[in-house]
């Protein structure tokens, strides 16, 4: 099961209240890409997906978003997984989702109100009300029809209305639960998975074959850890030293962050190349130089690595990630204006694939990808006057 599009409107963050991305290869692939995997003749979808923006432009909020649909198509509850509690709170009103989705050779169209309702002592709670999923005919498999909501809904047959659901299925579909668990998710084999990978979320639980190899690329000095006592304890060998038993915060301590933050993301990165699901990566560079992050997407980008088109979305400040990102369709900004972030594709705005994109981004040429030039004068006024007054 594969996301091609996704939509959410009554966003308090973004522009007009909509989020909308393509997670399909609008361009052209050749045959020599394999950052792109194949679906069917002439349709694929984007093995790596890059978000970038500054400070406050909804990097996080469109990941979340990300792994709402995920569950959402996927069967499970609306809220769970690594979807923060307040995150109901990121919409003004019911939203509507919009989703195509490529599962077991078809494609399918998702269109679900999403309403906030009142929850337990975690807060407001996720519940669909009006929810259609329609089937999409095999001409919709050319990438200018998929690029565009109005050619798809037109090409679109109703399949399944949650007002119209038999008892049997509406039982097992509770409210903050898809129609599209009845009618996709039946093969729990192929159900999309979606992981999520923020700060603090390295856990290490079990041995698995290549761990030395793994740590070794982001600490050359170690030589071996053994995981005992189901990560409760470790036993760590430093080239040259004898072996020493930490528990988990010890291991934490002993090792930087960036071996801490390598291991849980390249430990995370395996399990979903094995699945082809999806691994969601909030601020990928942090804790790691740029070509300790390039090793990773490079997992993704290969079909030796990545038989089974698993999907790396990664959201960054850093620019320079970009260069690394061979296609253009696959790289979205996330621009700040007056009125709310707005999602705007790179292959949209720019033709050339020989362009550098960190270049393109720190120019500003996408208006809200640098910071205001006003606001920054603003501020080394202010640090001046500051200091001199304390001189």
């Amino acid at each position: 099961m594969k996301l091609l599009k996704v939509r959410f409107d009554h966003l308090t963050m973004f522009e007009d209240g909509v989020f909308d991305i393509d997670l399909f290869a609008s361009d052209r692939v050749t045959a020599s890409d394999e950052s792109a995997f194949e679906l069917a003749d002439h349709l694929y979808v984007n093995c790596i997906v890059a978000l970038a923006g500054i400070n406050a432009t909804g990097k996080t909020t469109a990941l979340n978003l990300l792994e709402l649909a995920c569950r959402i198509v996927d069967g499970s509850p609306a809220r769970g997984g690594a979807l923060p509690s307040t995150f109901p709170a990121a919409f003004d009103g019911p939203s509507k989702l919009k989703c195509v989705v490529w599962h077991a050779g078809r494609l399918y169209l998702l269109e679900s109100v999403l309403q906030t309702v009142e929850g337990g002592d975690d807060g407001p709670e996720f519940a669909f009300s009006d929810e259609v999923i329609y089937s999409l005919p095999a001409k919709a498999l050319k990438r200018a029809a998929l690029a565009s909501w109005t050619d798809i809904k037109e090409l679109a047959s109703p399949l399944c209305d949650r007002a119209q659901m038999p008892d049997s299925w509406a039982a097992l579909t509770p409210p903050d639960v898809s129609v599209a668990a009845a009618v996709l998710a039946k093969d729990f084999g192929h159900r999309v998975r979606a992981t999520t990978l923020r700060d603090g979320g390295f856990r290490l639980t079990e041995q698995f074959n290549g761990l030395d190899d793994v740590l070794r690329v982001f600490d050359s000095g170690i030589e071996h850890l053994e995981v005992r006592d189901s990560g409760r304890a470790f036993v760590l060998t430093f080239t040259g030293r004898d072996p020493i038993t930490v528990s988990e915060r010890g291991l934490t301590e002993v090792l930087s962050s960036g071996t801490v933050r390598g291991l849980g993301l390249v430990q995370r990165a395996m399990r979903v190349l094995r699945s082809g699901g999806y691994l969601l990566v909030d601020e990928v560079e942090n804790h790691l130089n740029r070509q300790l992050v390039n090793v990773v997407l490079d997992l993704f980008a290969a079909r030796k690595t990545n038989p089974n088109g698993a999907t790396l979305v990664f959201t960054t400040h850093y620019p320079q990630l970009l260069d690394h990102v061979h296609r253009k369709d696959n790289v979205f900004f996330l621009a700040r204006r007056d009125f709310g972030a707005r999602v705007v594709k790179y292959a949209d705005r720019v033709k050339r694939i020989e362009n550098k994109k960190s270049e393109v981004f720190a120019s500003n040429f996408v208006k809200g990808t640098a910071p205001r030039y006003a606001d920054v004068r603003a501020l080394k006024e202010l640090v001046a006057e500051e200091v001199s007054d304390e001189r």
